[in-house]
């Protein structure tokens, strides 16, 4: 799973330079039901073991003081600081977005 700044854009270069691999595309929604129980836009950014991937975080999320998301449904959201969050989810960090 990648988490980003909803104020940026993807980089799939990065992500594809990163990992040495030709393609890359997102779970669909049947797929992502499938494998977390949950609809897009609903998906908290956790990996293992809540949810069952590794978990890579933008570098730019880094210069923000707080993250906000999603918490598993469309209607609830949580805000915490990036530095908690950072804590918790211990995700692997490295740039793959660009400005939006």
């Amino acid at each position: 799973m990648f988490v980003l700044s909803a104020a940026r854009k993807l980089d799939s270069f990065a992500i594809k330079h990163h990992f040495a691999v030709k393609k890359l595309r997102f779970a669909s929604p049947e797929e992502l039901l499938q494998l977390t129980g949950l609809v897009p836009g609903s998906v908290p950014p956790f990996g293992k073991p809540i949810l069952p991937f590794a978990l890579f975080v933008d570098a730019s999320i880094l210069a923000n003081e707080k993250i906000a998301f999603n918490a598993g449904s469309l209607t609830d959201s949580i805000i915490m600081p990036v530095v908690d969050y950072l804590r918790i989810a211990r995700p692997k960090v490295f740039a793959f977005s660009s400005a939006g």
